[in-house]
């Protein structure tokens, strides 16, 4: 007799408890997970941020937090982590009454991009694991992780070709007594145009910038076509980096730039478009802009991006096209506007070991075979 007495006194015990968890467990819990930046360098190692709170006089004996991030992270601790499509974190706990638990996950950005969480989500039992418990939270958090900068002597040969043209274009519009600031050297500069005394209190090679009375600019068309049946897009991941890079070491040389491509924004779903500037401070906000870039997304026709921009740049602007893409019919479009801008360069980028292709005899000296580290 007593020991169901017992029994049914345990009973009343465990329909209680389970009572009690059921409806205040997940009271006033709260789970926040978040980036430690909203905004990093490709490469750069960031911290993803877990926040847990219990503020109430229920005690959690178990409770598991998840989450779900983009495989564009690579946490550099994969402890309590699966990798799939994303990366599955999963940190079990207990917690006690008015308690808060952080955790701080160092990830490296290893990918372009603008990312998100894709589940926040906290799971709990009452004490005797009768019953599970859960509850989705907020994942509002993303980051924007920047376009790779190049190496400079992987675009040295580029930065020569540009320089050439785009130097000599202004030497008759250039004041030699007047000037427009002082910036680091680069390999490209005569030595002629180096301020000693800026170089002696720096300690590196100082040059100084003349001013101009008309600013000649570069203006890029990044196509983002497939270039391939696989339809694969390392290289135009690549052609992002290259373009990026590009426009950056134009600005370090005071030579304004400006991007067209047919690529979308993943957030507007418009091609993405960066007026022209030589200001270094713009480029992060440049640069946040192709790195928003969703391949995922159908891109424009190219030609159609150069039928509506090509008329807004001006005539004697450098025309930099930078495009894997480079069948026939591709070929035919760039030589329908040579007679409009004659001082154009169209930039293929391609693995070392991509064969030869055949280029038209009208672009021959127009074409630039960029070659990027890796493969397919």
């Amino acid at each position: 007799m007593a020991l169901l007495f017992f029994l049914i006194l345990l009973a009343i015990m465990a329909v209680v408890e389970l009572f009690i968890y059921r409806i205040h467990a997940l009271d006033e819990v709260s789970l926040d997970v978040h980036f430690s930046t909203d905004l990093a360098q490709f490469g750069e190692v960031i911290e993803v941020v877990e926040i847990a709170k219990n503020n109430k006089r229920l005690p959690l004996p178990f409770l598991l937090l998840k989450f779900e991030s983009p495989v564009s992270l690579r946490f550099l601790d994969m402890t309590n982590t699966t990798k799939s499509d994303l990366l599955y974190r999963e940190d079990l706990l207990t917690m006690k009454a008015f308690s808060s638990h952080t955790r701080r996950i160092k990830a490296q950005c290893i990918k372009r991009g603008y990312y998100s969480f894709f589940r926040v989500n906290i799971s709990t039992s009452d004490i005797l694991l009768i019953e599970k418990l859960s509850k989705e939270f907020d994942k509002s958090s993303n980051i924007t992780i920047l376009p790779e900068v190049i190496d400079i002597g992987e675009l040295r040969s580029l930065m020569t070709i540009t320089f050439s043209d785009v130097q000599q274009r202004r030497t008759l519009l250039t004041d030699p007594f007047a000037f427009s600031g002082i910036r680091e050297y680069q390999v490209w500069d005569p030595m002629k145009s180096i301020n000693w005394t800026a170089t002696a209190r720096s300690g590196d090679f100082m040059v100084n910038q003349n001013a101009s009375t008309s600013m000649k600019q570069v203006t890029v068309f990044l196509n983002l076509e497939f270039y391939n049946r696989k339809k694969t897009d390392s290289l135009l991941e690549k052609s992002i980096s290259l373009a990026y890079s590009y426009m950056l070491h134009l600005c370090e040389s005071g030579i304004p730039c400006a991007l067209y491509t047919n690529g979308k924004d993943i957030l507007t779903g418009l091609p993405v478009s960066i007026e022209a500037s030589s200001n270094l401070a713009d480029m992060p906000r440049r640069g946040e802009k192709l790195a928003r870039i969703d391949l995922n997304q159908e891109v424009l026709p190219f030609a159609d991006i150069l039928e509506t921009h090509i008329a807004h740049t001006r005539s004697d602007d450098y025309t930099v096209i930078i495009s894997p893409r480079f069948d026939l019919s591709f070929q035919e479009r760039l030589i329908d506007i040579l007679p409009l801008r004659p001082s154009l360069l169209w930039v293929m980028p391609c693995y070392r070991l991509f064969p030869k292709i055949d280029v038209e005899n009208m672009l021959v000296s127009k074409y630039y075979r960029w070659e990027a580290s890796g493969n397919e």
